[in-house]
C-alpha cells in the first residue's frame, strides 16, 4: 500500500448504516480527514436519515450514496444479522459494478462486502473491526447457535481476505486473536488504530453538582440498567444521610442513539424508564434520544461523572452519542 507522499487517493468507505452511535462517529472522522487532506472520498451505505445522522454526513464535504434502503432489516423481528448481510452485499455489489475503480475500499461492522470488493483488482481492501461481531450476538439456544454458526464461520473467513485489518485498541486486538483462531494460526494480525476525537470542540468542565451521564446507544448489551440501578442506591443515601437534600443536588442523564425502526431501542427505552419509576428516582433521571453534537458537548461539560456500563468490552469513543 505503497504510495508517493504528493498524491491523492480515490477512496471508498461502506458502512452498513450511516445513523448515530460510536462506530458511525468513527467512520464520519475518517471521512472528513480524508476529504480535508484532499483525498476524494465517497461513502456508501444501506440507510442515511438526514434528520438522524452526524452533520458531517449533509454539511457536503463528502458525497453519500445509499444503496438497498428498500430490503428489509429484519422478517418478523427475526434474522437481523442475515438481512444485514443482505443489505451490505447490495451495497457492495452497486459499488462494484456501478462505480470505477477505488485505490482503497475502507469497510467495517460487516465483513462479508470485503471478497466482493476484492475483484476491483487494483483496489486496496481495509477491514475495520470495532468487535468480533460474533461475541456480541446472542448463542442462548440450540436454534440460535444452529443459525449463527455458519454467520460466524463466515465472518471470520471474509475478515481474513482483507488486505489490511485494523482494530480500535490493543484489547480489540487480543480478543480478536482469541476468537478468530483460524486466523491467528495462519499469523493474521490486525494492526491498532485508536480512534480520534476532536478535543478542540469540547468546551471546559463547569460541573458543581453530582450530575452523572451515560452515553450509549438504546441496546441491551449496553447495560443502561446498571447505571440506573447504582444511582439509585446512591441518590437513597444520600437521602438518608444528608438533612434537607437539595433536589437539585443530584442527577443522571442517559443519552444515546435512538431509531425507532429498531424495535429493541424502542423496548429498552421503556424498560429503563419503568426501571427508574420502580427505583424511585425518575423525577431524576433524563433520557434524551438522538441529541446534538453541540447538545452532547453540553452534557458532557456539565456533568461530574460519564458512566461506563457494557460488560467486557472495550471503551469506545468519548464523543459517540
Amino acid at each position: 500500500m505503497e504510495r508517493k507522499e504528493s498524491s491523492k487517493l480515490n477512496i471508498a468507505i461502506i458502512h452498513p448504516d450511516l445513523g448515530i452511535g460510536g462506530a458511525e462517529r468513527l467512520i464520519v472522522d475518517a471521512a472528513v480527514e480524508l476529504a480535508t487532506r484532499g483525498h476524494k472520498v465517497h461513502v456508501f451505505t444501506s440507510h442515511h436519515d438526514k434528520t438522524r445522522c452526524f452533520e458531517e454526513t449533509v454539511s457536503g464535504i463528502f458525497p453519500v450514496t445509499v444503496y438497498g434502503a428498500f430490503l428489509p432489516r429484519h422478517f418478523f423481528y427475526r434474522l437481523h444479522a442475515v438481512c444485514a448481510y443482505l443489505r451490505c452485499i447490495f451495497v457492495a455489489l452497486c459499488v462494484l459494478f456501478m462505480h470505477p475503480t477505488f485505490d482503497i475500499i475502507l469497510a467495517d461492522q460487516v465483513s462479508v462486502v470485503v471478497p466482493l470488493m476484492k475483484f476491483k483488482k487494483s483496489s486496496k481492501v481495509v477491514f475495520y473491526c470495532h468487535f468480533p461481531d460474533l461475541l456480541l450476538a446472542q448463542h442462548t439456544t440450540v436454534l440460535r447457535k444452529i443459525y449463527r454458526k455458519p454467520i460466524d464461520y463466515v465472518e471470520e473467513i471474509t475478515t481474513g481476505m482483507a488486505d489490511l485489518t485494523l482494530v480500535n485498541s490493543k484489547f480489540t486486538a487480543s480478543t480478536f486473536g482469541k476468537t478468530f483462531k483460524h486466523l491467528h494460526t495462519r499469523g493474521i494480525r490486525p494492526a491498532v488504530l485508536y480512534p480520534a476525537v476532536n478535543v478542540d470542540q469540547f468546551e471546559k468542565p463547569t460541573a458543581t453538582k453530582l450530575n452523572f451521564l451515560s452515553i450509549n446507544r438504546f441496546e441491551r448489551k449496553k447495560n443502561i440498567e446498571l447505571a440506573i440501578s447504582a444511582f439509585a442506591l446512591l441518590y437513597t443515601n444520600r437521602q438518608n444521610n444528608i438533612q434537607g437534600e437539595n433536589e437539585n443536588g443530584v442527577s443522571l442523564v442517559i443519552a444515546g442513539g435512538f431509531d425507532k425502526r429498531l424495535r429493541e431501542n424502542v423496548e429498552y427505552l421503556d424498560e429503563l424508564k419503568n426501571l427508574a419509576d420502580r427505583e424511585g428516582v425518575s423525577h431524576r433521571v433524563r433520557f434524551i434520544t438522538s441529541c446534538t453534537t453541540s447538545e452532547r458537548n453540553n452534557l458532557l461539560s456539565e456533568c461530574l461523572c460519564v458512566l461506563y456500563t457494557p460488560q467486557v468490552r472495550h471503551y469506545l469513543i468519548l464523543s459517540i452519542i
